[in-house]
């Protein structure tokens, strides 16, 4: 079981570190074509499938999604991308807040 989260912690930590980085470049993070025949899957898909080249726990993840017929979380859909990037974007904001109740003058 602690494996299992550890794993998941991993997947879940690279995946915001993607959007953060794209974000960050003001990159699109889509393209129109996503499937995994698909030259180009747009710059979310590409930067996960170049990390999964030098991270194991990433690389196992992507070809067990592959081989997979059975339907599996895999955290790289727009759905979960668009709430992740939401809760970043309410951290920030509250991070910001904070700083302007401590200043003395704004």
């Amino acid at each position: 079981m602690d494996k299992e989260r550890k794993k998941w912690r991993a997947i879940i930590h690279i995946i915001i570190d993607v959007i953060l980085f794209l974000s960050k470049q003001n990159l699109f993070f889509r393209d129109r074509r996503e499937d995994f025949d698909s030259q180009n899957q747009g710059n979310f898909l590409e930067t996960v499938k170049l990390i999964a080249k030098y991270n194991l726990v990433m690389n196992d993840h992507l070809s067990h999604m592959q081989v997979s017929k059975k339907r599996m979380s895999t955290y790289l859909s727009p759905t979960i991308q668009n709430q992740l990037i939401e809760l970043l974007g309410k951290k920030v904001k509250n991070l910001i807040l904070k700083e302007i109740k401590e200043t003395a003058y704004f």
